[in-house]
């Protein structure tokens, strides 16, 4: 009878223990925000507020002394932005056109332009300085000369590097070559007739992967260093001037990536997703068009609703994953404009298509490209070759239109990375086979029809084979071409983009300005070193150095503006809120900060100390009074971004948690391992925040 006494007291007091343990766990006890105070508040960040304060207090110290033309006061890099611009600033009297001369190794590097300045200050912009070396700097004014020496600090040791194999200047269309980089790991650059750097962006996040163009205004456009998804979709857009100076940040919840351009009314046509891509099941598959003046997108094409989205032609972009969430079947790397035909021109490298669609009501024009895997209703649409030299292009990128004598007649010229070279697998061309080219074709628009006018780069062989990225530029009778991305093994080409893009194959390229008549008068090798992880070029540009009507605005004259509304993460209920630490997940954050209102941070899911191919991050938010849980956006490796409007968290202050998943492998249904970690940081939501 004891005996059963003692079962039945252990067992109530075991479930007494269960129930206890039970409504601990329920109540939170093990995860309630005790020692908030010892928590790190979240920094506040705008990047406008910076560079306006910057600004005064350049001024600031200005008027601690009297400075004049021959002993003006000079500022290297005045907003941590180019290394390799200064500023220069004295007392005038008069309004007067001022010369600026950068002496350079050769006439053809030497920089001379005029900038305008009106009293009772002169503000000179100096672009184009070198690198690691004292620079000779000439103002010239009313005839008299005035010569000032200005040292540089060196590269950064993990810059590419830049080898020069031909220049003939006299040859060359003029200006100089913008070199934009496509991982973030690698710096977009300016870049001369000798190989020299004479510009960069110290700012690796912004404008990689994405077009970099001259505005009509002189201003320069890019992508900014806001992600919506690791690697390249990008949540807003800079414009800018080459001394640093940020006029207007484009706040764009679509992001936009691979390309842009600006339209005849000053909006910008760019390549962007759905606005809920993670909702979709879809990126890369939507065009968009951004009002200029208020940053709103105005207009989208959604592809999903003009073409077939299942066909599947054989190529090298997508990572090995299975069972993807969110599928990049058309991979949009560029739309432009056809203003006479009031079309948009659109290029999917994934599909091997060049597409025109109507602009107002996105009907379908023409497509260009092979004709394989299409179904009888967008088969009437493909143009017809003709010629005997033809050859279609292939994974391409960077469509360029241009109009012909005959207005039934447009020319096109593309790169055409080759890659493949075929609709299906088992006839795919190997890459130590196979090479790249820059290729014009004319559409006939009236008899439905395509003939390829000029190439270069098949000669080449695969000494200059790309597997992706790359751009071709029409400069009067010469082209510029991007062999971009260009992977090697043991010397040989490979295919391995994945492993180039999230791996640790490196990724080289080449620039070659060539003639119509193919004889090269440019070519620069881009080339890892010690340091670097990569020496890619997603698109090469010829452009001016200097574009007077870009500094204009005076020091602390113009704060920079925001436009647009910015993308952010909801609420999810994916998953229950954990309630108690547990596993050995981790994450590094590469940015936390407030700013505008939001939330923004972006860094890396670890387990177990190690990144995984495919994870995913909730972040947790914890008062005294209550717990709300947003999922970041995932990337590879345990890359992940999260934007969070604080104004919808009831007001109060929070401490920052994750819960993290990892998967083994790369079946994104697979076995997961769950962890739970409380963050340093602490930060207070509510309509006041």
């Amino acid at each position: 009878m004891k005996s059963k006494k003692r079962v039945v007291v252990v067992i109530a007091i075991a479930v007494a223990f269960i129930a206890a343990a039970f409504a601990v766990l329920r109540l939170g006890v093990f995860v309630y925000p005790y020692s908030m105070s010892k928590l790190t508040e979240v920094p506040e960040y705008d990047l406008l507020d910076l560079q306006y304060a910057r600004e005064l207090e350049i001024l600031y110290d200005y008027m601690q002394d009297v400075y004049g033309i021959g002993d003006p006061y000079i500022i290297i890099d005045p907003y941590d932005f180019n290394p390799l611009a200064a500023l220069m600033l004295f007392e005038i009297d008069a309004a007067y056109d001022i010369e600026l001369t950068i002496q350079g190794d050769d006439e053809y590097s030497t920089f001379v332009y005029t900038h305008r300045v009106v009293p009772p200050r002169a503000e000179v912009p100096v672009i184009g300085l070198y690198a690691g070396r004292e620079n000779i700097v000439t103002l010239t004014i009313d005839g008299e000369s005035y010569e000032h020496r200005l040292t540089t600090e060196p590269l950064p040791l993990d810059f590419q590097t830049y080898i020069l194999e031909v220049s003939n200047p006299d040859k060359m269309a003029e200006g100089i070559t913008l070199f934009t980089a496509c991982f973030e790991h690698s710096y977009s650059a300016l870049v001369d007739n000798n190989a020299d750097v004479r510009g960069y962006l110290s700012n690796k996040k912004m404008a990689h992967g994405t077009s970099m163009i001259l505005l009509s205004n002189g201003n320069m456009l890019s992508t900014g260093d806001e992600y919506k998804q690791i690697p390249y979709n990008m949540a807003n857009l800079f414009e800018f001037n080459w001394l640093g100076k940020i006029f207007r940040i484009y706040d764009v919840p679509n992001a936009v990536h691979h390309y842009m351009e600006e339209l005849p009314n000053g909006d910008i046509l760019a390549v962007s997703n759905h606005e809920h891509m993670f909702q979709s099941g879809t990126r890369e598959d939507v065009v968009i068009i951004i009002d200029r003046e208020t940053g709103a997108v105005k207009k989208s094409y959604d592809f999903r609703d003009i073409i077939d989205e299942t066909r599947e032609p054989y190529h090298h972009f997508h990572p090995d994953i299975v069972n993807a969430p969110n599928r990049d079947w058309m991979h949009t790397n560029a739309a432009i404009y056809d203003e006479m035909r009031n079309a948009v021109i659109v290029s999917s490298p994934t599909q091997s298509l060049v597409i025109s669609i109507d602009a107002e009501t996105s009907e379908i024009n023409w497509i260009l490209g092979p004709h394989y895997g299409y179904d009888e209703e967008i088969s009437k649409y493909l143009l017809e070759p003709v010629g005997e030299d033809f050859e279609w292009h292939w994974c391409q990128h960077d469509p360029t239109l241009f109009e012909s004598d005959d207005p039934d007649v447009i020319n096109l010229l593309m790169f055409d990375n080759g890659q493949s070279k075929s609709f299906y697998e088992e006839t795919a061309v190997d890459a130590k086979d196979n090479y790249s080219r820059a290729v014009i074709y004319s559409i006939n628009l009236k008899n439905r029809t395509v003939e390829q006018l000029w190439q270069y780069g098949k000669e080449r062989g695969s000494d200059c084979y790309a597997t992706f990225l790359g751009s071709a530029q029409m400069l009067d009778d010469n082209v510029l071409i991007a062999f971009g991305g260009q992977l090697r093994s043991n010397g040989v080409p490979v295919d391995h983009i994945v492993q180039g893009v999230v791996g640790d194959m490196v990724t080289n390229s080449r620039v070659i300005e060539v003639t119509l008549t193919g004889e090269v008068v440019y070519e620069v090798a881009a080339r890892d070193n010690a340091y670097t992880s990569s020496a890619e070029t997603y698109q090469a540009r010829r452009m001016p150095l200097f574009s007077p009507e870009s500094f204009r605005t005076l020091l602390g004259d113009v704060r920079g503006e925001r436009l647009g509304s910015s993308y952010v993460c909801y609420q999810s209920d994916e998953i229950p809120i954990p309630p108690i630490y547990f596993g050995k997940m981790s994450a590094e954050f590469d940015v936390i900060r407030r700013e505008n209102g939001r939330l923004v941070i972006e860094g890396t899911l670890y387990n177990d100390g190690s990144a995984r191919l495919l994870s995913k991050a909730f972040f947790i938010f914890r008062s005294t009074r209550g717990a709300y849980m947003y999922e970041a956006n995932s990337g590879m490796n345990g890359r992940f971004f999260l934007s969070v409007d604080l104004s919808a968290l009831p007001p109060g202050e929070y401490m920052i948690a994750i819960a993290g998943g990892t998967v083994e492998g790369n079946d994104a249904l697979g076995k997961r391992t769950m962890g739970h970690f409380k963050t340093e940081y602490k930060v207070r939501g509510g309509a006041a925040h």
